[in-house]
């Protein structure tokens, strides 16, 4: 019994499949194929015919790109120059603030070697008025001293 299924269900597998090969013997795709790659080749026709159509403005991006690059690459090496440039002025800034802050502390030495100096012609001026002042008071003292002797002889000179 189960000999007569095994072979039932084999024969009639092999049937259908024999019968399923010989319905669509002339044909190798379905309806559903065919409808599948007719709309497909329409796709690609419509397709064809956009880029046709989109060939120059394709063009005209592909120009425009090719000009932002351009200026692109114009604008990069201008900013590398600016670069440049303001590496140099910050160097040369650098420069200046040191040679200033060099200026800067040479004026400080001179001004305190300027006001020692001045510190000490002061004293020295005080000293010197306090000489003349001491040397004016012995010669006032002296002079009537002297009037009652006789007149010197520089002042009895005429001019």
């Amino acid at each position: 019994m189960v000999l007569m299924v095994t072979t039932g269900v084999g024969i009639g597998l092999v049937g259908g499949w024999y019968g399923f090969r010989w319905r669509h013997k002339g044909r190798v795709f379905s309806e559903s194929d065919r409808e599948f790659f007719q709309n497909l080749l329409f796709r690609s026709e419509t397709a064809e015919a956009k880029l046709e159509t989109m060939e120059p403005e394709l063009g005209r991006t592909r120009d425009r790109a090719n000009i932002l690059e351009d200026s692109h690459r114009i604008i990069q090496e201008e900013l590398a120059n600016e670069r440049q440039f303001n590496l140099s002025l910050n160097a040369d800034l650098s420069r200046e603030r040191a040679h200033r802050k060099f200026i800067e502390d040479k004026l400080a030495v001179q001004t305190e070697a300027f006001e020692a100096a001045q510190r000490r012609i002061d004293v020295e001026l005080a000293n010197l008025a306090k000489r003349i002042g001491e040397n004016t008071q012995a010669l006032a003292e002296s002079l009537p001293a002297a009037r009652g002797v006789g007149e010197p002889a520089f002042a009895a000179a005429n001019y």
